[in-house]
């Protein structure tokens, strides 16, 4: 295949650029706030597990309490409805039987009310414990948020990028001929390098130096003939040292 010196050196910007495209996609993928994000993820999961179990501890002993309560009200109405039923009453039977289960009433709205400062002693500690957890997981939200802005900035800074790159790479390959650019197309998808320099013996494709014998064979070829590294494959383009 033949192309001009010129075609020949505008591989050399395609495979920079083509190597930049690369490069930021590679750098959008291993930014270092990734990494910081995946390790604050471990412990929110952590944080929020503590919260889940604390709320669940919360709802349990407020359900407790609450029980508590509704029976020391039941108790205060069935007093309020003896002594009321003991101010009508006539029988001295029955005010016998309601005094009697006012005293049984009295015995126990004095056990449930002792349940019910201990039961609001368990609330107050659970909520306390509530209220820890909340302000450890919305701090780590906190940061997690801090960590999202500055991955979307930067993905933000890196599209900007790749699409400039992008763009500068379509309007040059519009530039290169069709044969030419589609062998450094295969070539580039085969090995990962479409073209590179030949610096004196020196080919940049392998950083090695050619041997003699290849060197006589590529200098024999004509200044429009594409050569190919000996050791890769990919498109040789030589470069005046001056």
């Amino acid at each position: 295949m033949r192309g001009t010196p010129r075609q020949q050196s505008m591989l050399l910007e395609l495979q920079r650029l083509d190597r930049t495209v690369l490069q930021l996609r590679r750098k959008g993928e291993q930014l270092p706030e990734r990494v910081e994000l995946a390790a604050l993820e471990a412990e929110r999961e952590a944080a929020k597990s503590s919260y889940m179990q604390a709320q669940r501890e919360l709802d349990t002993r407020q359900l407790e309490l609450g029980r508590i309560e509704s029976d020391v009200e039941l108790i205060r109405q069935r007093e309020a409805r003896d002594h009321q039923l003991m101010s009508v009453s006539t029988s001295s039977k029955e005010a016998v039987a309601l005094q009697a289960e006012l005293d049984t009433l009295s015995r126990r709205k004095s056990e449930l009310e002792e349940r019910q400062l201990e039961a609001m002693e368990v609330v107050e500690s659970a909520e306390a414990s509530f209220a820890q957890a909340e302000q450890v997981l919305a701090h780590i939200d906190e940061r997690r948020s801090v960590i999202l802005s500055r991955i979307e900035g930067a993905e933000l800074e890196i599209a900007q990028e790749l699409a400039t790159t992008e763009t500068e790479r379509s309007h040059l390959a519009d530039e290169i001929q069709g044969d030419l650019l589609a062998l450094y197309e295969r070539t580039r998808a085969q090995i990962g390098i479409g073209a590179a320099r030949l610096r004196g013996n020196i080919s940049e494709a392998s950083n090695m130096a050619l041997t003699p014998a290849e060197m006589v064979e590529l200098n024999a070829a004509a200044p429009d003939d594409v050569i190919f590294c000996p050791g890769t494959g990919a498109i040789l383009v030589r470069v005046d040292e001056e």
